[in-house]
């Protein structure tokens, strides 16, 4: 292997690592923004991420303990590190039946790991107010 290949993979890997931190400050910036928007009694910051060959979701949820609903959620989805968090509307509502308004595998599974976390956080769980 030549000098030059050894610089460019050194390149390649120094490229990669502030691309990935830049991502983390995204998502830091996202996290905080949001629990400043909605700190109030009664709320629940939750996240949840599903990894996937290809492609992930990362979605904060924000959740009304007293009515077991959704009232805020963000997701960033994609095979990007330039991937950057969305309002989801489609996921406000009752915490049952969430999963299934998230529209792809991906977001599906990181709102059901979110909503997991919720319950536990919860002390036993979080049912709609509605049924």
């Amino acid at each position: 292997m030549t000098w030059q290949a050894v610089v460019l993979i050194l390149g390649a890997f120094v490229v990669a690592g502030v691309l990935s931190y830049r991502q983390h400050l995204a998502y830091q910036s996202a996290v905080n923004a949001l629990a400043d928007d909605e700190n109030r009694s009664g709320m629940l910051l939750v996240s949840g991420r599903a990894k996937g060959r290809l492609r992930g979701a990362i979605v904060l949820l924000v959740v009304d303990r007293k009515r077991g609903e959704i009232t805020r959620a963000q997701a960033m989805q994609g095979t990007s590190v330039f991937a950057r968090f969305t309002e989801r509307t489609e996921l406000r509502g009752p915490v049952d039946g969430a999963e299934e308004r998230a529209g792809s595998a991906a977001l599906a599974k990181a709102v059901r790991e979110a909503i997991g976390m919720a319950g536990r956080l919860n002390a036993g769980g979080l049912r709609s107010a509605r049924t």
